[in-house]
């Protein structure tokens, strides 16, 4: 008998079934032994909550070990919030002059600025995105924690042996409207593809299963309440999409509005001193854009990447509050020695 099931012909997997490229897979890979020491360290501590806590330590970790490149993007900007009033400036010398030579004009003087005092305009954005490809790689080892932590792939590989020894009919009469939900190609007879399945399927899902799956539950029960006090956190899960559910939907607003508090401080004094410029004005409403995009982004995602995304923008405000009260201090100190 067939035991593999199409969909229909869909070939578009969902997000928790793509793999990462050439670039990004070798620092996913890389990041995923880090991830997966960290966890085994948590776990050989507390059990429960054990995947939360470890993203939590993880993105400190990440964060801790990314400080010379937000070093660099810092200075960058503290330097550029203080040329602004100079800028603007410049700007207002050339406000209503369109024609090419002029623009050409004030573009020379802002770069002999910039020269001047030794800024560079793409400073501040150059360290983000040498981070980009770290990044992708947290999105994949957060949203497939079977492949990077032993203890989950274990887990899962024990689930998914349960479920193939269902026969084969009635395996099929309990998965073939969730597969058709995700929207995957699975062969129900593949560990490999029961595994991904795994860890797609919805607590309510895995309830529908337990109630169809007869005395296989028995077999079941321990190893999905094993899987469940390691993946959620907070009574949040940390694999499956948090949609609009509470308490999932706490992640969402939490992201959201810590990306707008790290935003607006590292934006406050430029946007302050730009007065009615056009690309400060630009600034203002990015700043009350990505928030809404952010938070929005993270309902579509699993629980851990919007953990991840609250905690590295809480320790990039802290991060940015200390650099900008060093910078100052430095420049005082500088500025005493000249006298």
């Amino acid at each position: 008998m067939i035991e593999t099931l199409s969909t229909g012909g869909l070939v578009a997997l969902a997000i928790g079934t793509r793999q990462p490229g050439m670039i990004v897979g070798p620092i996913a890979k890389f990041l995923g032994v880090i991830y997966n020491a960290v966890f085994n360290l948590i776990y050989g501590v507390i059990q429960s909550n054990s995947l939360g806590i470890a993203i939590i330590l993880f993105t400190i970790l990440v964060k801790v070990v990314l400080v010379p490149l937000m070093y660099k993007s810092q200075q960058s900007n503290y330097k550029m919030q203080k040329l602004q009033p100079e800028m603007n400036k410049i700007k207002k010398k050339f406000e209503g002059k369109k024609d090419a030579e002029s623009q050409q004009k004030m573009a020379l003087e802002m770069q002999k600025l910039q020269k001047d005092n030794n800024v560079n305009m793409m400073g501040g954005c150059l360290p983000m995105l040498i981070q980009l490809p770290i990044l992708y790689a947290l999105f994949y080892i957060f949203q497939q924690a079977y492949i990077y932590i032993d203890v989950v792939g274990a887990n899962y590989h024990a689930i998914a042996d349960v479920l193939i020894s269902i026969p084969v009919q009635l395996r099929l009469d309990i998965l073939t409207d969730m597969i058709v939900a995700h929207k995957v190609d699975i062969d129900v007879a593949s560990t490999t593809d029961m595994v991904k399945l795994i860890n797609m399927l919805t607590a309510t899902e895995w309830n529908t299963v337990l109630t169809s799956a007869g005395d296989y539950a028995a077999q079941l029960t321990p190893l999905l309440a094993q899987k469940s006090s390691i993946e959620t956190f907070m009574g949040i899960s940390m694999i499956s999409k948090v949609g609009f559910t509470f308490p999932g939907i706490i992640i969402p607003i939490l992201a959201g509005f810590t990306t707008y508090l790290s935003t607006a401080v590292m934006t406050k004094k430029s946007v302050q001193s730009g007065g009615e410029d056009p690309s400060m004005q630009m600034m203002k409403s990015m700043n009350i854009m990505m928030p809404i995009m952010m938070g929005g982004m993270c309902i579509t995602m699993p629980g851990g990447i919007g953990i991840y995304w609250t905690i590295s923008n809480l320790i990039q405000v802290g991060q940015t509050v200390l650099l900008n009260k060093y910078f100052r201090s430095k420049d005082a100190k500088e500025s005493k020695e000249v006298l």
